[in-house]
């Protein structure tokens, strides 16, 4: 009941937002005019409108999560850029209202088919910590519940260290391996955690190829030849 995603796992340097915004530039061709963009800094929001334009596709909107207020988003069309922290924030009222709810209602729930990039989303990786009385991290929790919300969107994570262990893996729910969909190796993330854990470096290197042969990754680096 959801769609599946993919994960961008390139090296520094292979202009891996050139790719997002790539993704985002044939999807409006397509007739998708709503999209998400989210990263570590506001910052971002100039390299991802850079990126954009560069692709053909710099007439498109831009609008930053961060300067707007808890009213409903007023964009048609576009793209709207939010860094995690602001995908965890509320309002100072006594009834609070969640940015997640006011992307979750821009999109129009789930029948939204549009784009969610999770630049850097290694941000998410501690949803699932380690340790004796660890706790997920807010972000981690965001993440996982935003897609959740949209089971239509299109999710892509990039990420040069989306998933140095197998934990990390947590929040990459879309990309098959764990579920009762056909064709998951494992019933559930805690048995893929087990599985994986208990078998090594060897065992994340089959997981890689397993996600190479499915289509569901790329994982590129810069030659250093010559």
């Amino acid at each position: 009941g959801k769609r599946y995603g993919f994960f961008i796992g390139d090296g520094a340097g292979m202009g891996k937002g050139r790719q997002l915004a790539g993704i985002i530039a044939q999807q409006i061709g397509q007739g998708n005019l709503k999209h998400v963009w989210i990263s570590v800094s506001n910052d971002l929001r100039f390299d991802a409108e850079r990126d954009l334009n560069d692709v053909g596709a710099g007439q498109v909107t831009v609008l930053p999560m961060n300067k707007q207020d808890y009213k409903p988003l007023r964009l048609d069309r576009g793209v709207i850029f939010s860094t995690y922290a602001s995908l965890i924030s509320a309002s100072k009222e006594k009834v609070k209202r969640k940015r997640i709810d006011q992307l979750v209602t821009w999109c129009g729930g789930e029948k939204f088919q549009g784009c969610i990039m999770f630049d850097e989303s290694h941000k998410a990786k501690n949803l699932f910590a380690s340790g004796s009385g660890a706790k997920p991290t807010k972000v981690g929790q965001a993440v996982l519940e935003i897609q959740r919300l949209l089971p239509n969107a299109r999710i892509v994570y990039c990420s040069a260290t989306g998933a140095s262990e197998p934990r990390h893996f947590g929040y990459m729910e879309r990309l098959g391996l764990w579920g009762s969909h056909p064709g998951a190796p494992f019933p559930n993330f805690e048995v893929f955690l087990d599985e994986v854990e208990s078998r090594g470096v060897g065992m994340m290197e089959l997981v890689a190829m397993h996600l190479k042969q499915q289509g569901a990754l790329v994982c590129r680096a810069l030659s250093f030849k010559n």
